[in-house]
């Protein structure tokens, strides 16, 4: 009796040590699924962009783009519902490329507000010219976000002029500016530089031509 009373025992706490392991694991798993879900879309925002720069946004397919991740077409319709989901998945990550440079410059102690504003239209120029001048396929996403996902644009936009308006408030502090409405100010200036950062004019110009022209107008 008492051996049979034993083993009751020891399976009741076997099965609670085993329902303690199945909670941790799922917890585990729980915590650790988006962080793989997020770099699988990373993934393959990476691998969608080479090939719009290379064949174009129109001529792509979800099939080569699951190829070139290495899964099905069905495991990639898992992750985005459609390619205007990527292109736009895309467009977001080059968009958020392009404003932590920005922050990096707002960030540097070094540089004046005036020098600021010259290397924020520097850096923005030169990524973009790398990224559209020699890939004129590229431009079939510009077009495509420019129809469909504008809204993309202007939040980009808003966010921009958040940050040239932190330049010009730093300026106004440090007596470099004395500009009475910044917000209104950071959009003129967002519209003078549109030349240097919009990728329409990326393959119409040298980088040095739009370099010069960006340093006489900052």
């Amino acid at each position: 009796h008492r051996t049979l009373q034993k083993i009751l025992t020891d399976r009741v706490d076997l099965g609670i040590i085993v329902n303690i392991f199945k909670n941790i694991y799922y917890k585990t798993i729980m915590r650790l699924a988006p962080e793989t879900t997020e770099e699988t879309k990373n993934t393959i925002l990476d691998k969608a962009f080479i090939r719009f720069r290379h064949f174009g946004f129109g001529k792509t397919t979800m099939v080569e783009i699951a190829q070139d991740c290495e899964m099905s077409a069905g495991n990639l319709y898992r992750y985005f519902k459609s390619k205007k989901d990527i292109g736009a998945g895309c467009t977001r990550h080059c968009m958020q490329q392009k404003l932590e440079l920005v922050r990096e410059i707002v960030r540097n102690h070094r540089l004046s507000p005036e020098k600021k504003l010259q290397a924020f239209t520097l850096q923005i120029l030169e990524y973009m010219h790398q990224q559209f001048s020699d890939q004129p396929a590229l431009i079939e996403l510009v077009d495509f976000i420019s129809r469909e996902r504008w809204d993309i644009v202007l939040q980009y936009m808003e966010q921009e002029r958040s940050l040239i308006s932190e330049i010009l408030s730093e300026g106004n502090r440090s007596g470099d500016f004395n500009i009475p409405d910044v917000l209104e100010t950071s959009k003129w200036i967002q519209a003078a530089l549109i030349k240097f950062i919009a990728p329409r004019y990326m393959d119409a110009f040298t980088l040095e031509e739009l370099r010069q022209e960006a340093i006489g107008v900052t």
